[in-house]
């Protein structure tokens, strides 16, 4: 066909689209607070299974996530920075995406004198998820 479609729709062939892009699906070589603020940057959606369940979640701006409940019906909205960063971080957390053994091995990264509260963040949920 002229148009370089062979199923004559007029539509160019589009081989170079990877549905994938944009996508955390699986576990990263990244401290926790690299991958969050990662996810925030480009605002990837985050996928994973928790307990056998399906969920996902995307930060729309640093102040704005929508998450998938597989316990609700719907989609849910969570506003403010902080609410943000807990649950993205808790997903994360539980998805084991991030670099565990980073938290074993440098507390200090964590919850030193010059740690940033999301650094805090992580330790803090790390260690109510894991004791």
């Amino acid at each position: 066909e002229a148009d370089g479609n062979a199923d004559g729709s007029g539509r160019a062939a589009r081989r170079d689209i990877d549905m994938l892009e944009g996508v955390v699906y699986d576990r990263k070589n990244m401290t926790y607070d690299e991958l969050y603020n990662h996810i925030v940057d480009t605002q990837s959606i985050v996928t994973c299974c928790i307990d056998a369940h399906f969920t996902a979640f995307q930060i729309l701006s640093p102040k704005f996530l929508i998450y998938y409940d597989p316990m609700n019906p719907s989609l849910r909205l969570v506003r403010g920075e902080s609410q943000v960063q807990h649950v993205a971080l808790y997903f994360l957390l539980k998805c084991n995406y991030g670099d565990n053994v980073h938290i074993q091995e440098n507390k200090n990264y964590y919850v030193g004198n010059s740690s940033s509260e999301l650094q805090l963040t992580v330790y803090r949920l790390w260690k109510k998820i894991n004791t």
